[in-house]
């Protein structure tokens, strides 16, 4: 029966099946067939096979005692398996097998039916290394069943290697019963760690402890080096004296978290290839976990040096900190001699935070205890630094020198060294755009600066001071910015100076459509000091209620004060959203559309006419096209949008043929249902559309529903008793009958009666 391999439990990186000898059960029945006698002893040690005794391999002679007898053994995950009374196994058998109870021992069935001459199935073990099918009853083997293959053995059994992979010693599983012994030589895993570790399958390494080995020397693929210290789970490692004479522990250099630290840790008192890890972090007295292998404990207390640094460090040896790093270091509050004040981050090895700093400029977050950091504190800003940091910059913007900060730990500066040429009417200084971060290149301009790809920095942007407070659009509260910035001039016309300095426009700090934060009180740590303030709702909560100064004169024709306290317009407030669309719906007839609010004046003027479509409930689908002349709406045409359809127009009726068409044929949801029967005669020569008559409108009627035919004077009629119809809207048989007199050509003068006193008719 195939199997698959099973992934090893934790701490069980070992073979120790060596000593497994064959067990030998002995007795045979007695005279009566009862129960069974321990005075003959059938003992048949591994490698009989083949002697003069005259047993076949495996046995096939019936045993002293047939299993099915005795007790079935109970063990989890044993089974073909009973228990054989104590008297019957020899001391050294007791020993490799598992108690049933008190008085017997759980042994295999085939154990038990060839009395000890047995031959175990070959199979391929650990690695693709010979091996032998082994019952799980047996305890060495049930305790590595995680580790152990199945492929190719029965089930209950696992598949045990002939040697161990990491010593090629032999593990006796393959020397049982007749079993000849190994047909392979040993197949051992490679070394590694400098000889004090084996290159393991990754599989067989619990996975938490994968990510705390690495590959050292180890060329194959999926493995990994595991110390062969660490693989034995009763060994412990030795005690030595490690940072400053803290208790430490002796671990492999080929683990990646001590190589990573070779620099610091020392080898002491350790072996060659190992180093001394300290059992707690010297700096924070956190617990390293070097000294709780395989139920180590440490024996000491945690110690920890001095804090300094305003807590941010720890008073180290100066012998402890590279000799390039030393001149950067002070004593801060540290008293003891020969030491010096390290930051913890920069202890750890680890590469300081970049930050943007002086002209946005790169930079690195570094601690403010550190001295030359100290010397700036009053220009360096703190940027997006923490507490106790300051943003020093990798180059000094002045000179172009590397000023180190930069260089910290292995670390390197990503962007050159720049000066900056002024701009902004001398308040701000032309900055390379890739020394701007992204997010925040669009907010700058160009200004005065000439050079490629360079923006203009207003100064107070680059010194980190917080902008001026201001009241802005509204009364509402505001910051003091430069009209430099592209988003302030852009609404030079809307923003006032107020009490600014020249040059600068009150920007506020929350949009007042919507409530945004519009960032302008949140400059170089800045925040707002009042709650956001919005304009007053209108159409429906979708618009605000906005000063007429604020709209566009091109856009202030399209709105109107409905809801707003005059002179303020309502503005929908998707429209003040420059990247805004509306979206695309089937307007009337199924005309390409664009869903609008309702309470847009063009809409509103159009009632129930405009259908809602796909639109919310509060909106109305407005065509591209009006669908009698085929002008553009504007609908399609809201921020840069366009129609993708041509135009759509309603088919012409009506027609004359000196004067043309003088009607469209429209849905009849767009007409009464009076004014359909007194167009029926006319729609008649319009075709249904998707199955519905349509209605032929004449013109005037769709350019103003409530247009009035001209007066006319019937034949024998009182004056002005009739109207100018056109002819299409009169039955044929009617046509002769009427006159034209003094109705446009195609039109005849009816009489208000006959005609149903259409409107014109007093």
């Amino acid at each position: 029966m195939a199997r698959t391999m099973r992934r090893p439990s934790a701490e069980r990186w070992r073979w120790w099946l060596a000593g497994i000898v064959a067990a030998s059960l002995v007795g045979c029945g007695d005279d009566d067939g009862g129960s069974p006698d321990a005075s003959t002893s059938f003992d048949a040690g591994p490698g009989d096979a083949g002697s003069d005794s005259g047993f076949a391999c495996p046995n096939a002679m019936p045993p002293p005692i047939a299993p099915d007898l005795l007790p079935p053994c109970l063990l989890e995950g044993c089974i073909d398996a009973h228990c054989v009374p104590n008297s019957f196994v020899s001391e050294e058998q007791a020993t490799l097998l598992a108690n049933c109870d008190e008085g017997s021992k759980c042994v295999p069935d085939p154990f038990i039916e060839t009395t000890g001459e047995f031959l175990l199935a070959t199979c391929r073990s650990v690695g693709g290394a010979e091996g032998r099918c082994v019952s799980r009853c047996i305890p060495q083997i049930s305790e590595q069943a995680d580790m152990l293959p199945e492929e190719g053995c029965q089930e209950g059994e696992e598949c045990a290697p002939c040697y161990d992979p990491r010593t090629g010693e032999s593990t006796g599983v393959c020397n049982l019963g007749c079993d000849p012994g190994p047909q392979e030589p040993p197949d051992m895993f490679m070394e590694c760690c400098g000889g004090a570790g084996s290159c393991v399958p990754t599989d067989l390494v619990p996975e938490a402890q994968r990510e705390q080995l690495g590959v050292d020397t180890c060329t194959e693929e999926n493995t990994l080096c595991a110390p062969s210290a660490l693989i034995d789970p009763t060994s412990q490692p030795d005690r030595c004296d490690s940072i400053a004479g803290v208790e430490g522990r002796c671990l492999p250099a080929c683990l990646p978290a001590i190589g990573a630290q070779a620099d610091r840790l020392s080898q002491g008192s350790c072996d060659a290839g190992e180093l001394c890890a300290p059992c707690y972090d010297p700096t924070n007295g956190e617990d390293t976990g070097a000294c709780r292998l395989n139920g180590d404990e440490p024996e000491d207390p945690a110690t920890t040096f001095d804090r300094c640094c305003g807590g941010i460090g720890a008073c180290v040896p100066s012998t402890l900190v590279p000799e390039a790093q030393r001149s950067q270091l002070g004593t801060d509050t540290c008293e003891d001699e020969g030491t010096l004040c390290a930051p913890d981050a920069l202890i750890a090895g680890a590469e300081p935070t970049s930050c943007r700093s002086l002209g946005d400029a790169e930079g690195r977050c570094l601690p403010s205890c550190l001295p030359s950091i100290a010397e700036q504190a009053d220009r360096l800003p703190q940027s997006t630094c923490t507490e106790a940091h300051l943003c020093a910059p990798c180059y000094d913007p002045i000179s172009g020198e590397d000023t180190g900060a930069c260089r910290l730990n292995g670390d390197m500066p990503d962007e050159p060294a720049n000066t900056f040429d002024r701009c902004c009417g001398g308040i701000g200084a032309c900055v390379p755009s890739t020394l701007v971060p992204e997010a925040q290149r669009a907010q700058l301009g160009t200004d005065t600066c000439t050079d490629a790809g360079a923006l203009c920095a207003p100064d107070s942007l680059i010194a980190g001071t917080e902008p001026t407070t201001c009241r802005s659009i509204d009364d509402s509260e505001g910051r003091c910015l430069p009209a430099c910035l592209p988003a302030i001039g852009a609404q030079a016309d809307r923003l006032s100076q107020g009490t600014c300095d020249a040059g600068h426009l009150c920007a506020p700090c929350f949009d007042p459509i919507s409530g945004d934060d519009t960032g302008a009180c949140r400059l170089n740590g800045d925040m707002p000091d009042e709650p956001a303030y919005t304009f007053p709702n209108c159409c429906g909560g979708l618009g605000s209620c906005v000063p007429p100064e604020l709209v566009s004169p091109a856009q202030r024709t399209q709105l109107d004060s409905t809801g707003c306290t005059a002179p303020r317009l309502c503005a929908p407030d998707d429209f003040t959203d420059p990247t805004f669309r509306p979206m695309t719906c089937d307007s009337i007839a199924g005309a390409e559309g664009r869903c609008l609010p309702s309470c847009l004046p063009a809409v509103s003027s159009q009632g129930d006419r405009l259908p809602q479509s796909t639109c919310p409930a509060t909106h109305r689908c407005a065509p591209c096209f009006d669908p009698i002349t085929g002008a553009e709406s504007g609908a399609c045409r809201v921020n840069g949008d366009m129609p993708s359809e041509p135009a759509f127009t309603f088919p012409n009726c009506c027609v004359h043929d000196t004067v043309g068409a003088r009607g469209r044929c429209v849905p009849p949801e767009l007409t009464t249902m009076e004014q359909q029967d007194a167009l029926e005669v006319a729609s008649r020569a319009c075709a249904a559309r998707d199955g519905v008559q349509q209605i032929c409108v004449p013109n005037p009627f769709l350019a103003n529903p409530s247009h009035e035919f001209a007066q006319c004077t019937p034949p024998l009629s009182a004056e002005n008793s009739g109207v100018c119809v056109p002819d299409c809207l009169v039955e044929s048989w009617q046509l002769p009958l009427l006159q034209q007199r003094t109705c446009q050509t195609g039109e005849r003068c009816a009489p208000c009666a006959l005609a149903g006193n259409p409107p014109g008719c007093n």
